[in-house]
């Protein structure tokens, strides 16, 4: 069985989806311009260093979202995702999605939040997901998460479940990210391939002999 898992921004996507979503979420009013690039930079900056706080990154991604009924936010992704998708998508990421549909079973695992993985992975027509998960009650987004971050280790533990619940193993996983964060399911995995990786990433993919393919 040929079994694939993504990872979603810069890998399977040529950028970052929550990056465009919060700029999205300021034109439509709901989040606050001022000092939002210096605020995202820093995120990023911590990202890929390795030591993001991910509670504040969460609580200043899904701020826009909190007090929403999940039509809202649906309507607000059927916007966002046909109006970024062209600047998402490159020669990479139409190989990788060609590559999807010769695998007999297809994840994509991301640190991102899980609306908008799951977003994407309906617009690639990519059967599952997962992502750091939001807290919904009552329908309505409460700007809290409902479990663990899928980033670092967590991923590792989320898709572990996943496999669990359905009769497959990472370790027979083609794992494919760009990330440093990811180190932990490129050491679970079966066959780690970094994609276009970060500095600290290429250096021990070069020294471990990970495959490397680059945009």
């Amino acid at each position: 069985m040929k079994f694939i898992i993504f990872d979603l921004d810069d890998t399977l996507l040529n950028g970052d989806c929550e990056r465009d979503w919060s700029s999205f979420m300021i034109n439509k009013g709901l989040l606050e311009e001022t000092n939002h690039l210096s605020k995202i930079n820093k995120f990023d900056a911590e990202y890929r260093n390795g030591n993001l706080d991910f509670k504040e990154y969460s609580s200043y991604i899904q701020g826009p979202l909190k007090g929403k009924n999940q039509d809202e936010v649906s309507s607000f992704l059927k916007e966002f995702i046909p109006s970024f998708i062209g600047k998402y998508s490159d020669d990479l990421t139409k190989k990788l999605l060609t590559e999807a549909r010769t695998a007999d079973k297809v994840l994509i695992a991301s640190g991102s939040h899980d609306f908008l993985v799951k977003g994407f992975a309906d617009h690639f027509k990519i059967e599952s997901s997962i992502g750091t998960p939001v807290e919904i009650k009552d329908n309505i987004f409460t700007g809290n998460l409902s479990g663990e971050p899928t980033f670092k280790e967590g991923k590792v533990k989320a898709v572990d479940s996943w496999c669990l619940k359905n009769n497959l193993k990472i370790s027979d996983s083609i794992f494919y990210s760009d990330s440093i964060n990811d180190l932990p399911m490129f050491e679970v995995c079966g066959k780690p391939i970094a994609v276009n990786p970060d500095k600290l990433l290429k250096e021990i993919a070069i020294k471990r002999s990970y495959e490397i393919i680059s945009r």
